[in-house]
């Protein structure tokens, strides 16, 4: 009887090892507000060879969104599976709180050895989930892919560290974000071979401002593939799920800290070898960055959450026929401008709801940061803005806004005053309020933050209390206009 308990228990123990033995390997890399500027999702001049073959290794997701435009934010929501405003950080800088579980947590309990790298943006307390972490934001100014640059080192202890365990780990770059021209950051782009948004003027700095943006692309991309590179020199690379993504959209205008598409779209490949077919392109439906919380704990076998909004979408890397999501939504807060806008998106239409019409667009700092705001800046002193580069300087603003994205995939014609299109405004207004109101989100009216940065000139501001220095957010008199109550 006790060598067949013995039995048993050595069975049980090597089914155990075994069973953490074929968990995969996970690593995310995420870009720091970088759009769809990839070769492999149609731009010709961009030098992304390495995102690329990851591409052709795997599926390549063309319509996939972040939760929120704006890093903190957007980082967060990825990492707990939950809405932003619902976890109380929806307005950028804020950190998470001691309760708030991260995927780093559920996945220590299943055997995974966790770390993070470089950016993470969401607090002490997010931070302190992981095994590991390093290599921050200081290590970003030595030039990193070489035997004795710190980051690499810091990568190669991680993976030395982990030693049989299956990993997790995050590498949040820092490119392509502002400022640009960084050391270390090589001229591989020319500025005649761009592609202009109509949002922005066609002139010789805005041009060098693409052109820069695109060098950053690449010098991440020569990252990530050192860093795989490096994955298969140990053997490791094909058991691993290698994911790739943004935390927002591009940092020009209409994009970062914008609903439209410029500013929620993001890149997203995963490869899995043995899992994803290569080449691969999932184009049937939408996907949100709320399911990449549960989509992560689903590839380690843990059950989603019952906190949890998302939902995982490994079905789809397992077959890009698969349906994605017919609708998603997004929110934008406080970034260095006061803002509350809501967007419900499906395949057809898009309706953007702002809070504050009688404001100018919300910018961030990395506009007034660029040479091609001041490109706009000069057009419009000179009366020369096209229709397409006059929306930012739109007073009042629309509350509401609404775009057939088949017919103005762009964004620039609002036919929410359309009156055949009255049903259209009502169904999307009346789902984006019950979204608010399963997700609990706050009133619009509830807060109200101090702009950093001026929305007609872009000079930064300072409060005009200038004993409150740390801009702390201030309450404001009665709302100027009514809206639906969301808590009550």
């Amino acid at each position: 009887m006790k060598n067949l308990i013995l039995l048993a228990t050595s069975t049980l123990a090597f089914t155990s090892i075994a069973a953490q033995e074929t968990k995969p390997n996970i690593i995310v890399f995420l870009a720091d507000d970088a759009g769809k500027d990839f070769g492999c999702y149609g731009n010709p001049y961009i030098k992304t060879p390495n995102i690329d073959k990851l591409a052709s290794r795997g599926v390549r997701f063309d319509k996939a969104f972040v939760s929120c435009p704006q890093c903190s934010p957007s980082r967060i929501s990825m990492m707990t599976g939950m809405f932003a405003h619902t976890l109380g950080v929806e307005d950028l800088h804020t950190p998470i709180d001691e309760n708030t579980k991260m995927i780093p947590s559920y996945l220590k309990s299943v055997g995974y050895y966790t770390g993070c790298l470089l950016k993470t943006h969401w607090g002490d307390y997010g931070t302190k989930q992981f095994d590991f972490s390093g290599g921050g934001p200081a290590l970003y100014l030595e030039p990193y892919m070489t035997a004795t640059n710190p980051f690499f080192k810091k990568y190669q202890d991680f993976l030395d560290k982990s030693n049989d365990k299956p990993f997790f780990l995050w590498v949040g770059f820092i490119d392509p974000h502002r400022p640009y021209k960084e050391p270390h950051t090589e001229a591989v782009h020319s500025p005649d071979h761009v592609r202009i948004h109509p949002s922005l003027v066609d002139a010789p700095e805005t041009r060098q401002d693409i052109a820069d943006y695109y060098d950053e692309v690449h010098r991440m991309d020569q990252h990530v593939g050192f860093m795989l590179a490096e994955l298969e020199k140990r053997g490791k690379l094909d058991n691993t799920v290698v994911i790739f993504l943004s935390d927002n959209g591009v940092p020009f205008v209409k994009g970062k800290a914008f609903l439209y598409d410029h500013g929620i779209e993001s890149p997203f490949i995963v490869s899995w070898k043995g899992k994803t077919k290569p080449g691969s392109v999932h184009s049937n439906g939408m996907v949100s960055f709320i399911d990449m919380a549960p989509t992560i704990l689903d590839i380690a076998g843990i059950a989603k959450p019952k906190e949890m909004y998302g939902e995982s979408i490994k079905p789809l890397f397992l077959d890009p026929t698969r349906k994605g999501r017919e609708v998603i939504y997004a929110e934008r807060n406080w970034h260095d401008t006061e803002d509350y806008a809501r967007c419900i998106r499906t395949s057809k239409y898009k309706l953007i709801y702002n809070a504050y019409p009688y404001k100018l667009a919300a910018i961030t700092g990395d506009m007034p940061s660029s040479p091609s705001w001041w490109d706009l800046m000069t057009a419009k002193r000179e009366g020369k803005l096209t229709q397409e580069q006059k929306f930012i300087f739109t007073f009042p603003r629309p509350s509401i806004e609404l775009y057939d994205l088949d017919k103005d995939p762009l964004e620039f014609d609002n036919i929410a005053d359309r009156k055949e299109n009255m049903g259209i405004v009502k169904s999307l207004l009346t789902n984006l309020r019950k979204w608010q109101r399963d997700t609990k989100d706050t009133d619009w009216w509830e807060k109200e933050r101090e702009d950093k940065y001026d929305r007609v000139n872009g000079m930064m501001t300072l409060p005009l209390d200038i004993s409150r220095l740390d801009s702390s957010p201030v309450l404001i008199p009665a709302p100027l206009l009514p809206a639906p109550t969301l808590n009550k």
